[in-house]
């Protein structure tokens, strides 16, 4: 039995993800997940909404998923001020995230009908632990059709 087109959908970002320059294979899914400081930088994959948009008589519903991509990065340095680097980290996953997200706007899946990038937050940063910590949120909208009876198909 297939998967729900969402959790296809998400399957297939976390295999575009792997691998990016920065963050090599330091790719996870879920929302509650800490990585290990010797993992970092590293990538949070996580599903926001899945909101139906359109639906057809003829059976199919166009859905907007938002997925959520959660960059972390860390410092070196004690103490830090945005201009010492970390943000620059930051905007370095970022530009490879979306790079990889929208260069083909159907994620090689045919029933992905378009890849639209949404907010990116504001990093946030945190000197809790022994070095200093950064991490910013961008969304993406993934829109997608299924049949009104399956959405697996």
């Amino acid at each position: 039995m297939a998967a729900a087109r969402a959790e296809q959908i998400l399957a297939a970002i976390k295999t575009l993800l792997t691998g990016l320059t920065t963050t090599g294979a330091n790719i996870q899914r879920g929302q509650i997940y800490i990585h290990e400081k010797a993992a970092l930088p590293a990538i949070a994959l996580m599903m926001g909404a899945d909101v139906p948009a359109l639906e057809y008589q003829t059976g199919l519903i166009d859905w907007e998923l938002t997925v959520i991509v959660e960059a972390t990065t860390r410092t070196s340095e004690r103490y830090i001020a945005m201009d010492s680097g970390i943000d620059t980290r930051l905007n370095l996953i970022r530009k490879e995230v979306y790079a990889a997200m929208l260069a083909d706007h159907t994620l090689g899946l045919a029933f992905v009908i378009d890849v639209s990038p949404g907010t990116a937050a504001e990093p946030i940063l945190s000197g809790e632990g022994d070095m200093p910590i950064a991490s910013q949120v961008s969304n993406f909208v993934i829109s997608y059709r299924t049949s009104r009876a399956d959405i697996s198909a």
